[in-house]
């Protein structure tokens, strides 16, 4: 519904930036539909039709249909109140007699061109950072390479050197991807396949 591509390769269900778009778009989507952050919250969780045959149901019955005067499943019931409380206080720890740690407002990530598939070892190499850290920055890629129809993108920590995206580009191809497509032909052993 939202566009998050699913393959082999990719997951956009995963990927920092894709699910941060589709729930954008999703809340955005149920704010416009049923007026209140309060039922656009709890759509996000029970789901919409949840949320709408609730709101019928009150309203066939005279009653209110504010969230408050819903009756939905209980876990939505919760959900809701406890994320409007941590965004009080979030945003103001002190009249709740809390220290909160201040983060520091800058990105942790920026956004890099591949121009195309590469292999996400040879990445991380050229990075500078480990393998790990860049499939927890870059989830939504299931193998070892990026898709090759693209995102032809990846997040990289933002404290590296600007020159990373000229030297992903300079990549000759053989570099890029460390793995060829091979047809089976008849007489084939998987050792030889393999060798």
């Amino acid at each position: 519904i939202f566009g998050l591509k699913q393959n082999w390769w990719f997951d956009g269900r995963t990927d920092v930036i894709e699910s941060t778009r589709a729930a954008y778009d999703f809340l955005t989507q149920l704010h416009s539909k049923f007026g209140s952050w309060e039922l656009a919250l709890a759509a996000y969780n029970a789901g919409p039709g949840a949320v709408q045959r609730s709101i019928n149901r009150n309203l066939a019955e005279g009653l209110p249909a504010d969230f408050w005067s819903l009756r939905l499943p209980s876990e939505t019931m919760s959900y809701v109140p406890r994320f409007l409380a941590m965004a009080q206080l979030i945003k103001s720890p002190e009249s709740f007699g809390v220290s909160l740690r201040p983060i520091m407002d800058q990105p942790y990530f920026r956004v890099v061109d591949t121009n195309g598939q590469i292999d996400l070892e040879s990445a991380a190499s050229l990075a500078g950072v480990s393998l790990k850290e860049l499939y927890q920055l870059n989830p939504g890629f299931n193998r070892w390479a990026t898709d090759p129809e693209g995102p032809h993108r990846l997040l990289i920590p933002a404290s590296l050197p600007t020159d990373f995206a000229q030297e992903i580009s300079a990549l000759p191809a053989p570099e890029r991807v460390a793995a060829e497509n091979y047809t089976v032909k008849k007489g084939d052993t998987l050792f030889k396949v393999a060798k």
